[in-house]
């Protein structure tokens, strides 16, 4: 594990992760409800984490931060530099799928966010969520390309600058 000074420790940079996590998946969440609200008749049948003309409980919010704080510890054990240095970040994207992938589908059969015998909602829950995490892992790797651009300039600039 690096010593580096500009290192974040690490309970703010779970707690930082954490409310990211959080505050996205209560946009999702509250993005999905007024889909299914709009084109679905009958939401029991398609999910449990809404409560007709309400939105969500508090009990599903607590079961969402619950998933959040699961998905921070994967995602510093498996994306930051802390842990995996050595993988590429493609590699530690697909982990990260898959462990919350797992953690996804366990919190939704625990907590009965969906029903367990209905194959097409559960297929259309993993295709949305793999959709979801290609367009976050595409942006990632966007986000990477173009800082290493940027600093391969930077460098270069002061090198250019140094050599005189």
């Amino acid at each position: 594990m690096d010593n580096e000074p500009d290192m974040m420790p690490l309970g703010v940079e779970l707690l930082r992760t954490f409310a990211t996590i959080f505050t996205m998946a209560v946009l999702a969440m509250t993005l999905t409800g007024m889909l299914i609200a709009n084109y679905s008749h009958d939401t029991e049948e398609v999910t449990a984490l809404f409560i007709p003309g309400a939105g969500l409980s508090y009990k599903v919010i607590f079961q969402m931060a619950g998933f959040a704080l699961a998905s921070s510890v994967f995602s510093i054990l498996l994306i930051s530099e802390r842990f995996t240095k050595k993988i590429s970040y493609l590699f530690r994207g697909l982990f990260f799928l898959l462990a919350t992938l797992l953690t996804a589908s366990l919190f939704s059969i625990i907590f009965k966010w969906f029903p367990i015998d209905n194959i097409q909602i559960w297929i259309t829950f993993i295709l949305l969520f793999i959709i979801g995490f290609a367009v976050g892992l595409a942006l990632m790797m966007l986000k990477l390309k173009l800082e290493k651009k940027k600093y391969s300039r930077l460098l270069a600039k002061y090198k250019a600058r140094h050599e005189e």
